[in-house]
């Protein structure tokens, strides 16, 4: 082959042939020359150098259709075997949460956790995870999803760290050490209640200091046994003197027939009238509020009851004997559970006690909350938080004698004679 310039030489065919020649100089074989000696490389040759492995002479991929070879050819090996159908290993893994408690752990990171228990379930947040722990919360029951920290601080836009309904989904966010941002379909916390009071109806009483004059009240009670217009009277609350008995149930007073809940002053009362049941079966609210112009006492003042969130349109007000009461009581020392002479001991649960120093009547629809005690902390409950607010255990984790008041002006109870605390709660 005559010696030419490189851009002289003819452009080579779209195909090669096997024979076609490159020359090449191989400086470490001097058999030719001290400078090296020229030698050719064929196609064939560059085939079988290949990195890929398995081509054609056309430098097309062989065997196409086989997805083993085509991997290896690629350079993919077996980490692809399942990618071309099923991505989710590579992305996520969904578990399944049923109960309505589950404490995260490392092994959760990046995991979707659906929670379908119908009840509220509590998904709490550990201190310690490793940095960087994330994952998602998703609602598939009616049940809400709440998120808490133990050891843990969440926080979530608005204070939201609840799921709003079934479906929602809420994403878990780290932000810090121990710090976790909550956020997606999000409400504030529903209220968690898991502790009640039981009292025996013979010498248990929670003693408290609370002191002022009760404008509402709020009380939860599943009794021993049924209330009506004909069972003796029982105290829920009573204040400083024997004739105190802010709240009582069953026919209590010679002022009143018949009632069902009443107010007792020393000389006067309201109460309901007959024909109402408080079950023992189920758990019953009952509310108070002063009026100056009240249902009870046909337009004039005095205390309005409602029962599981109904206005007592059948109520009475005091009869002959007694004189009409014409302001709130006024309550010092209040017990709950007797009156301060040890007679007419209430015998049953009681769960959420509140007292206001304000007519918070209309909030009774979401006091009553549709029959589950509700935050009353929060303004989306109630426009004034209590004076006093007695939780019965789930601020001191149902345990001890002490209950720890949660009202703008704390009073603790404490538990005498021996109450214990039950997990039957209004729900």
């Amino acid at each position: 082959m005559a010696n030419r310039k490189i851009s002289s030489l003819s452009a080579l065919g779209a195909t090669p042939a096997v024979g076609d020649i490159i020359p090449i100089t191989d400086v470490s074989d001097t058999t030719g020359s001290a400078q090296g000696t020229t030698k050719k490389v064929t196609v064939a040759n560059l085939v079988a150098a290949a990195p890929q492995g398995d081509l054609l002479a056309s430098n097309n991929l062989s065997d196409v259709a086989n997805a083993g070879t085509s991997r290896t050819n690629l350079g993919l090996g077996t980490a692809a075997t399942s990618a071309s159908t099923d991505f989710s290993s590579a992305f996520f893994t969904t578990v399944a949460e049923s109960t309505t408690a589950r404490t995260l752990s490392d092994s959760d990171n990046g995991k979707v956790i659906v929670c379908s228990n119908s009840g509220q379930t509590t998904v709490t947040i550990p201190s310690g995870l490793t940095s960087g722990f994330n994952c998602t919360l998703v609602q598939s029951g009616t049940g809400t999803v709440t998120v808490a920290g133990s050891g843990a601080t969440i926080n979530g836009f608005g204070s939201k760290t609840a799921t709003a309904g079934q479906y929602a989904a809420l994403n878990v966010i780290p932000v810090g050490s121990n710090a976790y941002i909550v956020e997606g379909d999000a409400i504030t916390a529903p209220l968690v209640n898991g502790f009640s009071i039981d009292l025996d109806g013979t010498d248990d009483y929670v003693a408290t200091g609370a002191t002022l004059n009760i404008y509402s009240a709020s009380v939860w009670l599943k009794p021993d046994s049924t209330i009506n217009s004909s069972s003796g009277a029982q105290v829920v609350m009573g204040g400083d003197g024997i004739n105190y008995r802010p709240i009582f149930i069953g026919n209590g007073t010679s002022y009143v027939s018949n009632e069902v809940v009443g107010v007792s002053y020393s000389s006067g009362a309201f109460g309901t009238g007959s024909g109402l049941t408080l079950s023992n079966s189920s758990w019953n609210h009952i509310f108070i509020a002063w009026k100056t112009s009240s249902q009870t006492n046909s337009g004039s003042a005095g205390y309005d009851f409602w029962i599981n969130g109904v206005l007592q349109t059948t109520a009475s007000g005091a009869q002959s004997g007694g004189t009409v009461p014409t302001s709130p009581m006024s309550i010092t020392s209040l017990d709950i559970g007797r009156r301060q002479n040890n007679t007419q001991l209430y015998a049953g649960l009681v769960d959420e006690v509140a007292l206001w120093s304000t007519d918070v009547s209309a909030d009774i629809a979401t006091i009553y909350n549709s029959g589950k005690p509700d935050d009353l902390s929060s303004s989306s409950v109630v426009s004034t938080v209590p004076i006093n607010w007695y939780r019965m255990g789930d601020n001191d984790s149902g345990s001890g004698t002490t209950i720890t008041d949660q009202g703008s002006s704390p009073a603790n109870g404490t538990l005498t004679n021996g109450p214990v605390f039950s997990t039957d709660v209004p729900t």
